[in-house]
């Protein structure tokens, strides 16, 4: 029989893949984590990890006790909660959001979610990028695209709508612009496309065949910004930029609409914390229906 222990160290490795990065979030040496799994490798009689130069990958036998691993974690976090948490949902939870809707809309609005549960601790990881539930970057994570794994909990957090926005200034120098067919003499501001983490993002074409982007980032703030400063025309969500004082709705009738979904794994949505943030969540998005379906 392995040391029950061990397996902290061994789920640590699978989702960090290195050992220098394992300890650190350990708080421990390299060696000590190398030592946890051989005991483990040894108990069990198979090899658990394979190395490569990008990390450590779990064997077919680390696949198989993955999931005990992962069900046995989730239980003592249950059980922790539990019983340290009879009257009030507290401690942290980690909410991994795209940076558009994490720091652009969530954050501040985030005050009643802490009037309500004093104790309770939020961890906002916003990154243009998907941040993986299964990987235990986060514990509530929020997409564009509906996740499809099986270990999940998912259901869609709010329709939202984006338009097209300009600085007065870039407006003024540049080409008279009545109608979608003048769009293609204009100057436009997207993402990087071969950096894009979801299909979803894929918009200027939306409007325009052949957009002349001038500018591109894999970050929505950056695009906002560089369209305040007069760089060109930019497709923002309206939550972000429509009481911007420093862009303008350019063709207020052309517009696109998205999804947000939100997702958890399915042993996690019983913890009484996640749920609350969970539910808070839904009813921001709920009460804040005009402002990002602003038509």
């Amino acid at each position: 029989m392995f040391d029950w222990n061990d397996l902290r160290f061994f789920l640590e490795l699978h989702r960090s893949g290195r050992l220098l990065t394992a300890a650190k979030r350990l708080n421990t040496t390299h060696s000590t984590v190398a030592r946890h799994i051989e005991s483990i490798e040894h108990s069990l009689g198979n090899a658990l990890f394979v190395q490569h130069a990008q990390g450590y990958e779990l064997t077919p036998a680390g696949q198989a006790l993955l999931k005990h691993a992962e069900a046995m974690e989730n239980v003592a976090l249950l059980a922790q909660e539990e019983m340290t948490q009879p009257m009030m949902p507290l401690g942290k939870i980690r909410l991994g959001v795209t940076e558009g809707i994490g720091i652009m809309f969530l954050t501040s609005r985030l005050g009643g979610l802490f009037a309500r549960y004093p104790g309770l601790e939020v961890e906002l990881v916003a990154v243009p990028r998907f941040v993986s539930i299964l990987n235990r970057e986060a514990e509530i994570s929020i997409h564009l695209d509906r996740p499809a794994a099986d270990l999940l909990i998912t259901r869609k957090l709010t329709d939202y709508r984006l338009a097209l926005y300009a600085s007065p200034a870039y407006l003024q120098r540049s080409p008279a612009l009545n109608g979608r067919d003048d769009l293609a003499a204009h100057a436009w501001i997207g993402y990087v496309d071969d950096l894009l983490f979801s299909q979803e993002l894929l918009f200027l074409s939306s409007f325009c065949r052949a957009p002349n982007v001038v500018f591109r980032s894999t970050s929505v703030i950056a695009q906002q910004q560089a369209a305040k400063a007069g760089l060109g025309i930019a497709v923002l969500p309206n939550y972000m930029a429509a009481d911007d004082p420093d862009l303008v709705r350019v063709l207020p009738g052309e517009t696109i609409q998205r999804s947000y979904w939100m997702s958890t794994r399915r042993e996690l949505h019983k913890s009484v914390r996640l749920r609350v943030v969970w539910d808070y969540l839904l009813q921001v998005c709920m009460d804040e229906q005009a402002r990002l379906l602003r038509p």
